[in-house]
């Protein structure tokens, strides 16, 4: 955990980014002096420098909501050193984000962060100077990525740990899922595979980051107006994070209810509302939906930063709405009888 004194140093230091950032290209110079910048009152940390070779690197973390332990495997230096010119690379000075709208933006920015966090180039402080990073890089690019959002609880907190967490480990061993725990043989895989399994309902690091992105873009709830396209990539986005927070409510509620927590009505309506969404709120059902829409586009009330299960059904429900109104405005035919074709 990182002490008061250190927190009080590099807070002031982050602040001091925000008003006058790093003049830079987005490469690994640019890295370095962000890590230097903040670190610079805490010379122990040895800002700037990278860390050292070792014959392994790993983060033992314990998350305060659950006090669950994980651990996670970062790259070695020597793929660092080959692999962190390139990733930065690939950002063109931050102009390869140029006019990327807010989904895209988010998965961008999350990629981005994986990739660094795997690398892990500085023995501490690795956290602090990637948020400080593609916070810039993000406003660079008109865009406002809130941060601080993630930090308000200890759940927050432990959500962008997870994602972040099992970002990397996909990165470390690629193909590796929850489901490889029955076929791989190598102990640290196993490992790593179980992590996977346990965590496989939380929320990925994209999602975090679009919710951060939207709230510090929007400042309160408003109607939004989407043609049919926009709603396509909205559903395609979301759907699948959807279910998984619904199934992780459902699972939450039903061992509340074990535990005399919660009442069985509170299982029923999770259960419900997770049996919708599969059913119901899953890309093909709702795009079928959407192509009875004639006007071309429809409204949802926007909430910044909502969960994709509310922005689904928020999507869902504009749908609806959309549809309720043709029916109301279609004309009323009346069946043609013998005698009006007489007349």
């Amino acid at each position: 955990m990182v002490d008061q004194r250190e927190a009080a140093l590099t807070f002031a230091r982050i602040r001091q980014l925000h008003r006058d950032p790093v003049q830079g290209q987005y490469d690994v110079a640019h890295l370095r002096e962000v890590h230097r910048r903040i670190f610079q009152d805490l010379p122990h940390h040895g800002p700037g420098d990278f860390r050292p070779e070792a014959s392994g690197h790993f983060k033992h973390r314990l998350l305060e909501s659950t006090r669950d332990r994980t651990v996670v495997p970062y790259a070695l230096r020597s793929e660092t050193d080959r692999q962190l010119g390139p990733t930065l690379d690939a950002l063109q000075g931050g102009r390869a984000l140029a006019g990327f709208d807010l989904l895209e933006m988010s998965e961008a920015i999350a990629q981005t962060y994986a990739r660094l966090d795997y690398l892990h180039p500085f023995r501490e402080g690795n956290s602090r100077t990637l948020r400080s990073f593609t916070e810039q890089l993000a406003r660079d690019n008109g865009h406002r990525l809130d941060w601080n959002t993630t930090n308000v609880t200890p759940e927050d907190r432990d959500a962008l740990y997870i994602a972040r967490d099992m970002a990397v480990i996909q990165l470390r061993y690629p193909g590796l899922t929850p489901d490889s725990m029955m076929t791989v043989d190598d102990r640290h895989e196993y490992e790593m595979a179980f992590q996977l399994h346990s965590y496989r309902l939380h929320d990925p690091l994209h999602e975090l980051v679009r919710r951060s992105l939207e709230r510090g873009r929007d400042a309160a709830p408003y109607e939004r107006r989407m043609s049919v396209a926009e709603t396509v990539r909205e559903i395609a986005a979301v759907a699948p994070v959807a279910l998984t927070q619904a199934e992780r409510a459902a699972e939450a509620s039903r061992l509340a209810v074990l535990r005399h927590k919660a009442p069985v009505a509170d299982h029923e309506t999770a259960s419900d509302l997770r049996d919708w969404v599969a059913r119901e709120g899953n890309m093909a059902a709702l795009t079928d939906r959407l192509e009875l829409v004639a006007g071309g586009h429809i409204s949802i009330r926007h909430e910044p930063g909502a969960p994709a299960l509310d922005r689904l059904r928020a999507v869902a429900d504009g749908i609806g709405r959309e549809l309720a109104q043709q029916r109301a405005v279609a004309p009323v035919m009346r069946p043609t009888g013998r005698d009006d074709i007489e007349r």
